[in-house]
């Protein structure tokens, strides 16, 4: 593919507390017109590195992913035709930077999904996180609005247009910050996903229309949503994952990858007994 640049594209990067990762995901965006920074309220040196190469920082308190997103269209003065959005612990490879400007300069589609090489120890970690995944992340300026995914954490989106697939990965570190930081993480996580179970929140509305809709997302979304009515739902991700995905071919990184999302699973479903608890007990 030739280096053809696309026609104008802003990347949008999201942080908080990044210094060790936003250094890795700017030096992957040289190419791009624009590097907006909606930061959250970091306290170590993220934003004097991204000042340090030009990039044109906005603060914003977080709450949640598809409203800072909102938020980033909304007030950064995008001028490009095109926003990517990209996480302060991913980085856009060569290869998706090729297939991106030659795609863009004359596609049809007002979005596309992006679909990640996750990292652990080093290692791509391909079977064990059920490669390919589908993210909502380039948009034409104007065309999409973020929402809330069904589970209560994460996005997808409401589209004035079509949606296309951009085939190479992008590589998401999402290991960089440690394990503690991950159980933490998704300890916070889990209070989300468990209450969103609970409250049923549209989870179940249009479901069995999502489950077999072309929008791949969308139908991952569904799957996840049915899967809060699934007994033992820990240990079938966890077969599914390690098993019949499998899991096991990635090594020690798959079985740890693996183990640490039946963790998640199971915290999620105690949650939701705990909550169940409460309000059973307040009716005695």
């Amino acid at each position: 593919m030739s280096k053809t640049k696309p026609p104008g594209i802003t990347a949008v990067v999201l942080t908080y507390n990044e210094e060790n990762n936003i250094n890795r995901c700017l030096a992957r965006l040289s190419w791009v017109d624009r590097i907006v920074i909606a930061d959250s309220g970091s306290t170590d040196k993220t934003l004097e590195i991204a000042e340090s190469v030009g990039c044109d920082i906005y603060v914003n308190p977080w709450s949640g992913f598809a409203s800072q997103r909102n938020w980033a269209l909304e007030n950064t003065e995008i001028r490009t035709p095109w926003v990517i959005f990209v996480d302060a612990d991913e980085e856009i490879t060569s290869d998706l930077q090729l297939e991106m400007c030659e795609t863009l300069s004359v596609t049809t589609c007002d979005a596309f999904y992006l679909c990640s090489k996750v990292m652990m120890f080093g290692k791509w970690v391909k079977y064990s996180s059920n490669f390919p995944v589908w993210h909502p992340r380039v948009v034409r300026f104007g065309r999409a609005c973020f929402k809330n995914a069904v589970t209560g954490h994460g996005e997808t989106w409401e589209l004035n247009g079509d949606t296309g697939y951009l085939q190479e990965p992008y590589i998401h570190h999402s290991f960089s910050k440690g394990i503690r930081y991950w159980f933490s993480k998704h300890n916070r996580l889990s209070d989300i996903e468990s209450a969103a179970c609970l409250g049923k929140r549209e989870i179940f509305s249009d479901l069995h229309t999502c489950l077999f809709v072309k929008d791949k997302h969308r139908r991952r979304q569904a799957l996840r949503a049915l899967s809060y009515k699934f007994p033992c739902r820990a240990l079938f991700r966890f077969l599914h994952q390690f098993v019949l995905k499998g899991g096991f071919l990635d090594g020690a990184a798959g079985w740890t990858y693996c183990t640490l999302y039946f963790a998640y699973e199971i915290m999620i479903s105690a949650k939701v007994r705990e909550k169940k608890f409460h309000v059973s007990s307040s009716y005695d």
